[in-house]
């Protein structure tokens, strides 16, 4: 297995594990870890979502949805989280873009739907853990 050097004009094929590129000397190693580190947050988010931290796995949710716009799991799961702490507005706003990204998202869907009705006190208008789709959940964030 190799990597290929993230440097456009070089673009050097190097072994796996290497620390920095054989062909300019970019750190690879720095670039993994940059590499991995939304998912790394998607976790920490979901970790503190659990621990019943929405404000924490919000921030993270965001972080990783800055990074990767394209991450419509992490999409919905600041959506999610937005919508649990109570701002509705922004939980349509990701859930449209989900929609807008990836059409008949179930996640995406059940969330709009649930802001459809109108609104309920916190504890009754989301369940603690729904029946489909699941809340904030998942390997974390994939080429979106």
């Amino acid at each position: 297995m190799s990597v290929r050097c993230p440097v456009v004009l070089c673009r050097e094929e190097n072994a796996y594990g290497a620390e920095v590129c054989a062909g300019c000397r970019t750190p690879l190693s720095g670039y993994a870890r940059l590499h991995t580190y939304p998912a790394y947050l998607f976790n920490q988010g979901l970790a503190a979502a659990r621990e019943g931290r929405l404000a924490a796995a919000r921030d993270c949710f965001a972080a990783v949805v800055h990074w990767c716009p394209g991450d419509t799991e992490a999409r919905n799961a600041l959506a999610l989280a937005g919508l649990r702490l109570g701002d509705r507005s922004e939980a349509h706003r990701q859930w449209t873009e989900v929609l807008d990204r990836r059409p008949g998202d179930p996640k995406a869907t059940w969330g709009l739907a649930q802001l459809a009705e109108p609104a309920e006190p916190l504890e009754s208008a989301v369940p603690a853990e729904p029946a489909e789709p699941s809340g904030i959940s998942g390997p974390g964030p994939g080429p979106g």
